[in-house]
């Protein structure tokens, strides 16, 4: 499934799909290096059922700030956000439960809320999703990602330098 929404000043779209309960293999990856842990490769292709009285988890898998997204999965790993291009936040997640649920993202340009954006995860066991926000030409400081989960807690925190990619000599 595909789904992309505006956000204010056109500056940021989504897009949501979930593999009919297959795995996905995919590099782990955030702004800082490599998330510490993989699933294994005998997880099971479906989410186990939700136990009674308990909501299941939802768990952020992999954060990879890239400058696109093709087939699904993140080009590159970014190291800084240049002015005037686009920065995805590539989302693979694993939701146990039974239900639709809901991850919230924010762009924020040295602290001030640049784009925010609401992402709905299938139940699934690795579920992928993105979104994006444009740097503007004049953009200097700090790109920062915040990830939240739909009761508020926070899933992760990625920073990104802005700043002109180095000419090669």
């Amino acid at each position: 499934m595909l789904a992309l929404a505006g956000c204010p000043e056109g500056s940021a779209a989504v897009a949501q799909n979930a593999d009919a309960g297959a795995p996905v293999d995919a590099g782990a990856s955030d702004a800082q290096g490599t998330v510490p842990w993989q699933s294994s490769s005998s997880a099971p292709a479906s989410p186990p059922a939700e136990p009674s009285g308990e909501r299941a988890s939802l768990e952020l898998l992999q954060l990879t700030l890239t400058s696109d997204v093709q087939k699904k999965e993140p080009v590159d790993t970014l190291d800084a956000a240049p002015p005037g291009t686009r920065v995805y936040a590539h989302l693979k997640l694993r939701n146990r439960s039974q239900d639709k649920r809901k991850v919230h993202v924010d762009f924020l340009v040295n602290g001030k809320l640049r784009t925010p954006l609401d992402l709905t995860v299938e139940p699934s066991w690795s579920f992928r999703t993105w979104g994006y926000n444009t740097m503007q030409a004049g953009d200097t400081g700090e790109l920062e990602v915040r990830v939240l989960d739909d009761s508020g807690a926070t899933l992760t925190t990625a920073r990104l330098p802005i700043k002109a990619k180095s000419k090669a000599k």
